[in-house]
């Protein structure tokens, strides 16, 4: 007994000294977790996070190989025993667990435990988590010794931790500093908002330690969210996503200006981002760009399932990149309103300068030409009065386009095909029950004659039109492309076209194609459904 105690008092002070030094906060915490198993004999040990709501957050284990945890399923949030030491914490020693009163049972494909004894953790004077661990080695109970070097082990821990979260935090704030002062240079520098939106991203991403950051700006003519910057693995196919106009984190933070946070986006439907993710996404934060009343856009980080709540720290850095994407958006609508103010001005000008000299030089020489053709008869007279009807015919179209270069003139009211697609994918939603993700990519509006444009848009219903009649689908996404073709792709997980059966509206999406050179393919799409694709050249339009 007394060599036992003797190596049990030198663990505790080896560990002590050990965790004292680490500075890494994960690494910390498993140290703690294995080290508490050693020094009392457990077979099992744990240790349970909380989270800001006072729930378990985080759960790391010791004793479990990696199939038996992905057997059990999730990790524990705190009921049961494991609830016990948050809502009374304590140290707990046990014989039988199963036996206590807050005991709510094992989860299917549980190893069987009984004799327990449990910890409380504090750091910075609250409560961090607690340490759990069953079935002693070569059975038995845990003693009162053992309970005692636990909490022995507590204390020493909670300093460490705290030790390696203040080191955490501080290396988070440095970090934070020096990307600010980045995106700072690249907004000053007159860096475009696209090159400044994917640098806020990717530190956003790699200081919060997250999996997912995604920047959305509302679209200018529909105001519907649209993913200008994404950053994590897999995420360049997202830019250009359109996101659902209502009912999701996005659409609640740019109308309130307020950030919204998630422990579990995965079960929450309002975390619902219009595009398919390898992983699905636990902690989440959406966090507005600008103050209330002026929201520019959002941006949203995200972890993967089972990851760690985003601390206060990681909260109040992200805060900062979401003021900075707000400023070089700010900055550049001042540079648009710049440039179009210098626009209109050359516009006046050249009006002005159309109607005082050219209108009024034509118009004198007009007078001029009229005046000598009463000197002259016969055809030299027809010829000079045709010549007078020709200036008087370009004084007219001056007059025209002098009206086309004031503001508020018909090319200044014209709709963008993306608002005109956005619109039809609106109005799908009522009759299919849900809304279509929708993306775009390349230069839609400057690039698409208006001719083509008004196909695209007939596509769009049509496409749309036949999904709600016919697919009884779950999903559907649109895609339009535009790069030397118009490539137009209507995806669903529905029912998938009926061998043998020819609708009218195909046909007419056929021939739509064929008249601008283009084709229509369709043919299998995910989980059995149907993918229609529309294709024209833009050379042939």
């Amino acid at each position: 007994m007394a060599e036992r105690a003797r190596e049990q008092a030198e663990l505790l002070l080896d560990a002590l000294a050990t965790m004292g030094r680490g500075l890494d906060l994960e690494t910390t915490l498993n140290e703690i977790s294995a080290t508490a198993a050693r020094l009392v004999g457990a077979r099992y040990a744990a240790l349970g996070v909380l989270g800001p709501d006072g729930r378990i957050a985080r759960f790391l284990t010791v004793g479990l190989t990696p199939d038996q945890v992905r057997d059990i399923g999730p990790y524990p949030t705190g009921h049961g025993i494991l609830g016990e030491l948050i809502r009374h914490p304590a140290p707990l020693r046990l014989h039988d667990l199963t036996q206590h009163p807050a005991s709510v049972g094992f989860p299917p494909n549980h190893p069987p435990m009984r004799v327990f004894l449990g910890a409380p953790l504090r750091v910075h004077g609250a409560a961090f988590g607690n340490l759990y661990l069953t079935e002693k080695e070569g059975g038995g109970d845990f003693t009162e010794d053992d309970q005692r070097l636990l909490e022995a082990l507590a204390a020493g821990a909670s300093v460490a931790i705290e030790n390696a979260d203040l080191y955490d935090e501080a290396r988070l704030r440095e970090r934070a500093a020096q990307a600010n002062d980045e995106i700072s240079r690249q907004v000053l520098t007159g860096s475009t908002p696209g090159d400044v939106l994917n640098l806020v991203a990717k530190h956003a991403r790699r200081v919060a330690g997250a999996d997912l950051a995604v920047i959305s700006v509302p679209e200018p003519e529909s105001r519907r969210l649209v993913v200008q910057a994404a950053s994590g693995p897999d995420t360049d196919r997202l830019v250009g996503t359109m996101l659902p106009p209502d009912g999701t984190f996005a659409s609640v933070v740019i109308g309130s200006g307020r950030p919204m946070f998630s422990a579990a986006a995965a079960a929450d439907e309002r975390a619902q981002l219009s595009f398919d993710l390898r992983h699905e996404l636990g902690p989440f934060a959406v966090l507005p760009l600008g103050e209330q009343g002026s929201t520019r856009g959002v941006l949203a980080v995200g972890r993967y399932l089972g990851g760690a709540p985003f601390s206060a720290v990681v909260v109040e850095a992200l805060e900062g990149f979401a003021a900075q994407a707000a400023v070089a958006l700010e900055l550049a609508e001042h540079r648009v309103d710049v440039e179009r103010l210098a626009v209109l001005r050359d516009r006046d000008r050249i009006a002005r300068d159309l109607h005082d000299l050219a209108i009024q030089r034509l118009y004198a020489t007009g007078l001029s030409l009229h005046t000598l053709s009463r000197g002259l008869g016969g055809e030299g007279a027809e010829r000079v009065e045709r010549a007078v009807d020709e200036i008087d015919e370009t004084i007219a179209m001056i007059r025209t386009t002098i009206h086309r270069l004031q503001p508020g003139g018909p090319g200044d009211r014209r709709v963008g095909l993306r608002s005109r697609v956005i619109t039809e994918v609106d109005t799908a939603a009522g009759p299919l029950g849900f809304a279509p993700r929708l993306r775009f990519d390349g230069p839609v509006d400057s690039s698409v004659p208006p001719d083509v444009g008004d196909h695209v848009v007939a596509v769009v219903r049509e496409g749309l039109s036949n999904v709600a009649r016919h697919a009884h689908a779950r999903t559907v996404s649109v895609r339009l492309t535009v790069t030397d073709t118009v490539a137009l792709v209507v995806t669903d997980d529905g029912a998938g076209v009926p061998e043998g059966v020819a609708f009218s509206g195909l046909r007419n999406l056929a021939r739509r194609a064929t008249e601008l050179g283009g084709s229509l393919s369709i043919g299998p799409g995910p989980a059995n459904g149907t993918r229609l694709e529309w294709r024209v050249p833009l050379d042939g339009a």
